[in-house]
Protein backbone atom coordinates (compact mmCIF):
# COMPACT_ATOMS: atom_id res chain seq x y z
CA UNK A 1 0.00 0.00 0.00
CA UNK A 2 1.26 3.47 -0.89
CA UNK A 3 2.04 6.05 1.76
CA UNK A 4 0.44 9.06 0.12
CA UNK A 5 0.54 12.51 1.71
CA UNK A 6 -1.73 14.36 -0.71
CA UNK A 7 -3.90 13.84 -3.77
CA UNK A 8 -3.32 15.80 -6.97
CA UNK A 9 -6.64 17.04 -8.39
CA UNK A 10 -6.52 17.12 -12.21
CA UNK A 11 -9.39 19.05 -13.76
CA UNK A 12 -10.32 18.31 -17.37
CA UNK A 13 -11.50 21.55 -18.94
CA UNK A 14 -11.34 20.82 -22.65
CA UNK A 15 -14.96 20.50 -23.78
CA UNK A 16 -16.84 23.02 -25.92
CA UNK A 17 -20.32 22.30 -24.52
CA UNK A 18 -21.89 21.95 -27.97
CA UNK A 19 -25.30 20.92 -26.60
CA UNK A 20 -25.50 24.21 -24.68
CA UNK A 21 -24.94 26.45 -27.72
CA UNK A 22 -25.29 29.43 -27.89
CA UNK A 23 -24.99 29.82 -24.11
CA UNK A 24 -21.72 27.89 -24.36
CA UNK A 25 -19.36 29.12 -27.07
CA UNK A 26 -15.92 27.91 -28.11
CA UNK A 27 -14.29 31.06 -26.74
CA UNK A 28 -16.15 30.67 -23.44
CA UNK A 29 -17.48 27.14 -22.93
CA UNK A 30 -19.90 26.06 -20.22
CA UNK A 31 -17.27 25.19 -17.62
CA UNK A 32 -16.12 28.81 -17.66
CA UNK A 33 -19.64 30.17 -17.15
CA UNK A 34 -21.69 30.77 -13.95
CA UNK A 35 -24.49 28.42 -14.96
CA UNK A 36 -25.79 27.49 -11.51
CA UNK A 37 -24.39 29.94 -8.95
CA UNK A 38 -22.51 33.24 -9.10
CA UNK A 39 -19.30 31.20 -9.47
CA UNK A 40 -18.30 29.55 -12.73
CA UNK A 41 -18.47 25.77 -12.91
CA UNK A 42 -14.66 25.65 -12.95
CA UNK A 43 -14.50 27.78 -9.81
CA UNK A 44 -17.07 25.55 -8.13
CA UNK A 45 -15.00 22.49 -9.05
CA UNK A 46 -11.81 23.94 -7.57
CA UNK A 47 -13.62 24.96 -4.37
CA UNK A 48 -14.10 21.27 -3.55
CA UNK A 49 -10.34 20.93 -3.06
CA UNK A 50 -10.04 23.35 -0.16
CA UNK A 51 -8.38 21.26 2.51
CA UNK A 52 -4.97 19.78 3.27
CA UNK A 53 -5.76 16.52 1.47
CA UNK A 54 -4.95 18.08 -1.91
CA UNK A 55 -2.09 19.59 -3.85
CA UNK A 56 -2.81 22.73 -5.89
CA UNK A 57 -5.10 21.85 -8.82
CA UNK A 58 -3.77 20.96 -12.26
CA UNK A 59 -5.79 21.84 -15.35
CA UNK A 60 -5.87 20.17 -18.76
CA UNK A 61 -7.31 22.44 -21.44
CA UNK A 62 -6.73 23.92 -24.89
CA UNK A 63 -4.55 26.97 -25.47
CA UNK A 64 -7.43 29.40 -25.99
CA UNK A 65 -8.75 28.83 -22.46
CA UNK A 66 -5.50 29.00 -20.48
CA UNK A 67 -5.68 32.75 -19.83
CA UNK A 68 -9.35 32.50 -18.81
CA UNK A 69 -8.54 29.74 -16.32
CA UNK A 70 -5.70 31.82 -14.88
CA UNK A 71 -7.99 34.82 -14.51
CA UNK A 72 -10.78 32.81 -12.89
CA UNK A 73 -8.42 31.27 -10.35
CA UNK A 74 -7.12 34.76 -9.51
CA UNK A 75 -10.72 35.87 -8.88
CA UNK A 76 -11.08 33.26 -6.13
CA UNK A 77 -7.47 33.59 -4.94
CA UNK A 78 -6.47 30.02 -5.75
CA UNK A 79 -2.98 28.87 -6.70
CA UNK A 80 -2.52 26.78 -9.84
CA UNK A 81 -0.36 23.66 -9.81
CA UNK A 82 0.04 23.69 -13.60
CA UNK A 83 -1.92 24.21 -16.79
CA UNK A 84 -1.35 21.39 -19.28
CA UNK A 85 -2.28 22.46 -22.80
CA UNK A 86 -3.50 19.97 -25.40
CA UNK A 87 -2.81 20.70 -29.09
CA UNK A 88 -6.25 19.25 -29.93
CA UNK A 89 -8.99 17.21 -28.30
CA UNK A 90 -8.15 13.54 -27.68
CA UNK A 91 -10.80 12.45 -25.15
CA UNK A 92 -10.14 11.43 -21.55
CA UNK A 93 -7.83 8.40 -21.80
CA UNK A 94 -4.93 10.61 -22.83
CA UNK A 95 -5.85 13.03 -20.01
CA UNK A 96 -5.54 10.16 -17.53
CA UNK A 97 -2.06 9.17 -18.72
CA UNK A 98 -0.76 12.74 -18.81
CA UNK A 99 -2.28 13.36 -15.38
CA UNK A 100 -0.56 10.26 -13.98
CA UNK A 101 2.81 11.29 -15.36
CA UNK A 102 2.46 14.80 -13.98
CA UNK A 103 1.25 13.57 -10.58
CA UNK A 104 4.38 11.43 -10.34
CA UNK A 105 6.47 14.57 -10.74
CA UNK A 106 4.63 16.27 -7.90
CA UNK A 107 4.81 13.34 -5.50
CA UNK A 108 6.31 9.91 -6.09
CA UNK A 109 3.86 7.00 -5.94
CA UNK A 110 1.04 9.50 -5.86
CA UNK A 111 -2.72 9.46 -6.14
CA UNK A 112 -4.53 11.76 -8.52
CA UNK A 113 -8.20 12.62 -8.84
CA UNK A 114 -9.42 13.03 -12.42
CA UNK A 115 -12.52 15.22 -12.58
CA UNK A 116 -14.50 17.05 -15.29
CA UNK A 117 -14.81 20.82 -14.91
CA UNK A 118 -18.46 20.94 -15.94
CA UNK A 119 -20.27 18.96 -13.23
CA UNK A 120 -22.35 20.54 -10.49
CA UNK A 121 -22.16 18.96 -7.03
CA UNK A 122 -24.53 20.40 -4.45
CA UNK A 123 -23.06 18.36 -1.57
CA UNK A 124 -19.33 19.18 -1.59
CA UNK A 125 -18.83 17.77 1.92
CA UNK A 126 -20.16 14.40 0.74
CA UNK A 127 -17.76 14.62 -2.20
CA UNK A 128 -14.79 15.16 0.10
CA UNK A 129 -15.86 12.23 2.30
CA UNK A 130 -16.17 9.97 -0.75
CA UNK A 131 -12.69 10.89 -1.99
CA UNK A 132 -11.22 10.37 1.49
CA UNK A 133 -12.86 6.93 1.61
CA UNK A 134 -11.50 6.09 -1.83
CA UNK A 135 -7.91 7.12 -1.11
CA UNK A 136 -6.82 3.99 0.83
CA UNK A 137 -8.58 1.79 -1.75
CA UNK A 138 -6.72 3.48 -4.63
CA UNK A 139 -3.48 3.33 -2.67
CA UNK A 140 -3.81 -0.47 -2.62
CA UNK A 141 -3.76 -0.51 -6.43
CA UNK A 142 -7.45 -0.37 -7.30
CA UNK A 143 -8.81 1.97 -9.96
CA UNK A 144 -11.62 3.82 -8.22
CA UNK A 145 -14.66 5.38 -9.83
CA UNK A 146 -17.51 7.10 -8.04
CA UNK A 147 -21.01 5.91 -8.93
CA UNK A 148 -23.87 8.30 -8.40
CA UNK A 149 -26.94 6.79 -6.72
CA UNK A 150 -29.71 7.31 -9.33
CA UNK A 151 -32.91 9.06 -8.31
CA UNK A 152 -34.67 8.53 -11.65
CA UNK A 153 -34.24 6.28 -14.73
CA UNK A 154 -32.01 8.61 -16.72
CA UNK A 155 -31.26 7.61 -20.32
CA UNK A 156 -28.51 10.18 -20.88
CA UNK A 157 -25.91 8.56 -18.60
CA UNK A 158 -23.92 5.36 -18.66
CA UNK A 159 -24.37 3.01 -15.70
CA UNK A 160 -22.05 0.90 -13.54
CA UNK A 161 -23.21 -2.44 -12.11
CA UNK A 162 -21.68 -3.29 -8.77
CA UNK A 163 -20.30 -6.73 -8.03
CA UNK A 164 -18.93 -8.23 -4.82
CA UNK A 165 -18.25 -6.11 -1.79
CA UNK A 166 -14.55 -5.28 -1.53
CA UNK A 167 -14.57 -3.05 1.55
CA UNK A 168 -17.21 -1.07 3.45
CA UNK A 169 -19.00 1.03 0.84
CA UNK A 170 -16.76 -0.20 -1.98
CA UNK A 171 -17.59 -2.81 -4.64
CA UNK A 172 -15.85 -4.52 -7.50
CA UNK A 173 -17.16 -3.32 -10.85
CA UNK A 174 -19.13 -6.05 -12.59
CA UNK A 175 -20.00 -4.15 -15.76
CA UNK A 176 -20.07 -0.74 -17.42
CA UNK A 177 -23.27 -0.23 -19.41
CA UNK A 178 -23.92 2.27 -22.21
CA UNK A 179 -26.81 4.74 -22.06
CA UNK A 180 -29.93 2.54 -21.85
CA UNK A 181 -33.48 3.05 -23.14
CA UNK A 182 -35.95 4.16 -20.47
CA UNK A 183 -37.48 0.71 -19.90
CA UNK A 184 -34.03 -0.73 -19.18
CA UNK A 185 -33.02 2.24 -17.03
CA UNK A 186 -36.12 1.66 -14.91
CA UNK A 187 -35.02 -1.90 -14.14
CA UNK A 188 -31.52 -0.64 -13.29
CA UNK A 189 -32.82 1.89 -10.79
CA UNK A 190 -35.26 -0.52 -9.13
CA UNK A 191 -32.55 -3.19 -8.74
CA UNK A 192 -30.32 -1.07 -6.53
CA UNK A 193 -27.24 -2.56 -8.22
CA UNK A 194 -26.62 0.15 -10.80
CA UNK A 195 -25.17 3.63 -10.46
CA UNK A 196 -24.67 6.51 -12.84
CA UNK A 197 -21.18 6.70 -14.30
CA UNK A 198 -19.96 10.09 -13.09
CA UNK A 199 -16.67 10.16 -14.99
CA UNK A 200 -14.83 10.95 -11.74
CA UNK A 201 -11.84 8.72 -11.00
CA UNK A 202 -9.22 8.27 -8.27
CA UNK A 203 -6.05 6.49 -9.38
CA UNK A 204 -2.64 5.50 -8.15
CA UNK A 205 -0.44 6.89 -10.94
CA UNK A 206 1.75 3.80 -11.30
CA UNK A 207 -1.22 1.41 -11.44
CA UNK A 208 -3.02 3.55 -14.02
CA UNK A 209 0.07 3.64 -16.24
CA UNK A 210 0.61 -0.12 -15.89
CA UNK A 211 -3.01 -0.95 -16.70
CA UNK A 212 -3.04 1.47 -19.63
CA UNK A 213 0.11 -0.17 -21.00
CA UNK A 214 -1.64 -3.53 -20.81
CA UNK A 215 -5.02 -2.56 -22.26
CA UNK A 216 -4.40 0.53 -24.44
CA UNK A 217 -0.67 0.63 -25.17
CA UNK A 218 -0.90 3.23 -27.94
CA UNK A 219 -2.70 5.64 -25.65
CA UNK A 220 0.00 5.23 -23.04
CA UNK A 221 2.90 5.35 -25.52
CA UNK A 222 1.96 8.50 -27.41
CA UNK A 223 0.59 10.32 -24.37
CA UNK A 224 3.90 9.68 -22.59
CA UNK A 225 5.91 10.86 -25.61
CA UNK A 226 3.82 14.01 -25.87
CA UNK A 227 4.30 14.79 -22.17
CA UNK A 228 7.99 13.93 -22.00
CA UNK A 229 8.83 16.15 -24.99
CA UNK A 230 6.50 18.98 -23.96
CA UNK A 231 7.60 22.59 -23.66
CA UNK A 232 7.17 24.17 -20.24
CA UNK A 233 6.93 27.90 -19.65
CA UNK A 234 5.74 29.83 -16.59
CA UNK A 235 3.60 27.05 -15.13
CA UNK A 236 2.17 25.98 -18.48
CA UNK A 237 3.04 22.69 -20.14
CA UNK A 238 2.50 22.54 -23.90
CA UNK A 239 2.13 18.92 -24.97
CA UNK A 240 4.09 17.94 -28.09
CA UNK A 241 1.67 18.05 -31.03
CA UNK A 242 3.37 15.42 -33.21
CA UNK A 243 3.06 12.40 -30.88
CA UNK A 244 -0.18 13.80 -29.48
CA UNK A 245 -1.82 13.52 -32.90
CA UNK A 246 -1.21 9.75 -32.83
CA UNK A 247 -3.09 9.14 -29.58
CA UNK A 248 -6.31 7.14 -30.12
CA UNK A 249 -9.29 9.29 -29.16
CA UNK A 250 -11.04 7.14 -26.55
CA UNK A 251 -12.50 7.75 -23.09
CA UNK A 252 -10.71 6.37 -20.05
CA UNK A 253 -13.72 4.10 -19.42
CA UNK A 254 -13.18 2.16 -22.64
CA UNK A 255 -9.41 2.42 -22.65
CA UNK A 256 -8.91 0.82 -19.27
CA UNK A 257 -11.85 0.76 -16.83
CA UNK A 258 -13.98 -1.65 -18.87
CA UNK A 259 -11.01 -4.01 -19.38
CA UNK A 260 -9.09 -4.01 -16.11
CA UNK A 261 -9.71 -6.41 -13.24
CA UNK A 262 -8.87 -3.65 -10.78
CA UNK A 263 -11.90 -1.38 -11.23
CA UNK A 264 -13.98 -0.64 -8.13
CA UNK A 265 -16.96 1.65 -7.57
CA UNK A 266 -17.88 3.70 -4.53
CA UNK A 267 -21.61 4.55 -4.62
CA UNK A 268 -22.39 8.00 -3.29
CA UNK A 269 -25.01 10.72 -3.16
CA UNK A 270 -23.31 14.01 -3.99
CA UNK A 271 -26.18 16.01 -5.42
CA UNK A 272 -24.43 15.40 -8.74
CA UNK A 273 -25.57 16.94 -12.01
CA UNK A 274 -23.88 16.53 -15.38
CA UNK A 275 -25.13 19.66 -17.13
CA UNK A 276 -24.90 18.23 -20.63
CA UNK A 277 -28.05 19.74 -22.13
CA UNK A 278 -30.61 22.49 -21.70
CA UNK A 279 -33.04 19.92 -20.32
CA UNK A 280 -30.55 19.08 -17.57
CA UNK A 281 -29.94 22.76 -16.90
CA UNK A 282 -33.69 23.40 -16.67
CA UNK A 283 -34.16 20.52 -14.23
CA UNK A 284 -31.44 21.95 -12.03
CA UNK A 285 -32.46 25.62 -12.10
CA UNK A 286 -36.27 25.58 -12.35
CA UNK A 287 -38.26 26.67 -9.32
CA UNK A 288 -41.40 25.02 -8.01
CA UNK A 289 -43.31 26.67 -10.84
CA UNK A 290 -41.14 24.94 -13.44
CA UNK A 291 -39.67 28.22 -14.67
CA UNK A 292 -36.00 29.23 -14.92
CA UNK A 293 -35.76 32.84 -16.10
CA UNK A 294 -32.72 35.07 -16.59
CA UNK A 295 -32.68 38.54 -18.14
CA UNK A 296 -35.46 40.62 -19.67
CA UNK A 297 -38.30 38.11 -20.04
CA UNK A 298 -42.10 38.32 -20.10
CA UNK A 299 -44.20 35.15 -20.14
CA UNK A 300 -47.91 34.52 -20.41
CA UNK A 301 -49.55 31.12 -20.05
CA UNK A 302 -46.14 29.48 -20.35
CA UNK A 303 -44.97 26.52 -18.28
CA UNK A 304 -41.83 24.38 -17.83
CA UNK A 305 -39.50 26.85 -19.52
CA UNK A 306 -35.83 27.84 -19.47
CA UNK A 307 -35.42 31.36 -20.84
CA UNK A 308 -32.10 33.20 -20.80
CA UNK A 309 -31.36 36.44 -22.63
CA UNK A 310 -28.29 38.69 -22.42
CA UNK A 311 -30.13 41.82 -23.54
CA UNK A 312 -33.07 41.75 -25.96
CA UNK A 313 -36.51 41.39 -24.40
CA UNK A 314 -37.91 37.87 -24.85
CA UNK A 315 -41.69 37.40 -24.66
CA UNK A 316 -43.20 33.91 -24.68
CA UNK A 317 -46.92 33.15 -24.86
CA UNK A 318 -48.79 29.85 -24.58
CA UNK A 319 -45.87 27.43 -24.76
CA UNK A 320 -44.76 24.50 -22.59
CA UNK A 321 -41.53 22.53 -22.14
CA UNK A 322 -39.30 24.95 -24.05
CA UNK A 323 -35.99 26.76 -23.86
CA UNK A 324 -35.22 30.13 -25.42
CA UNK A 325 -31.60 31.25 -25.35
CA UNK A 326 -30.36 34.61 -26.63
CA UNK A 327 -26.65 35.38 -26.48
CA UNK A 328 -24.58 37.86 -28.47
CA UNK A 329 -27.07 38.00 -31.32
CA UNK A 330 -27.55 34.22 -31.51
CA UNK A 331 -31.03 32.86 -30.81
CA UNK A 332 -32.03 29.26 -30.05
CA UNK A 333 -35.59 28.04 -29.50
CA UNK A 334 -36.18 24.37 -28.72
CA UNK A 335 -38.45 21.81 -27.17
CA UNK A 336 -36.67 20.58 -24.06
CA UNK A 337 -37.30 16.97 -25.05
CA UNK A 338 -35.10 17.60 -28.11
CA UNK A 339 -32.26 19.11 -26.08
CA UNK A 340 -29.74 16.47 -27.20
CA UNK A 341 -30.26 17.58 -30.82
CA UNK A 342 -28.75 21.03 -30.31
CA UNK A 343 -25.39 19.55 -31.28
CA UNK A 344 -26.82 19.02 -34.80
CA UNK A 345 -27.18 22.80 -35.13
CA UNK A 346 -23.53 23.18 -34.21
CA UNK A 347 -22.54 20.60 -36.81
CA UNK A 348 -24.63 22.40 -39.44
CA UNK A 349 -22.91 25.70 -38.69
CA UNK A 350 -19.54 23.98 -39.05
CA UNK A 351 -20.59 22.44 -42.37
CA UNK A 352 -21.72 25.86 -43.58
CA UNK A 353 -18.38 27.36 -42.55
CA UNK A 354 -20.07 29.65 -40.01
CA UNK A 355 -17.66 28.90 -37.21
CA UNK A 356 -17.67 32.57 -36.21
CA UNK A 357 -21.10 31.84 -34.69
CA UNK A 358 -19.68 29.07 -32.53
Amino acid sequence: MLNVEKITPVIMSGGAGSRLWPLSLQAEPKQLLPLVTDKTMLQETVARFDNDLYHDPVFICNASHADLITAQMAQIDRKIGAIIIEPEGRNTASCAVVAALHAEKIEKNSLFLLVPADHHISKPHAFRRAVAAGAPVAAKGHLVTFGMVPDHPATGFGYIRKGDNLAPGTFNVEEFVEKPPKSVAETYVSSGRYFWNSGIFLFDSKTLISEMQSHSPDVEKYSRMSYETANADSGRIYLDAEPFSKIPSVPVDKAVMEQTQKAVVIPCDLGWHDIGSFKALHELKAGDDGMAISGAVITENTTQALIDTDGPLVSVVGLDNIAVIVKEGRVLVLNLDAAQDVKAIVETLKAQDKTDLL
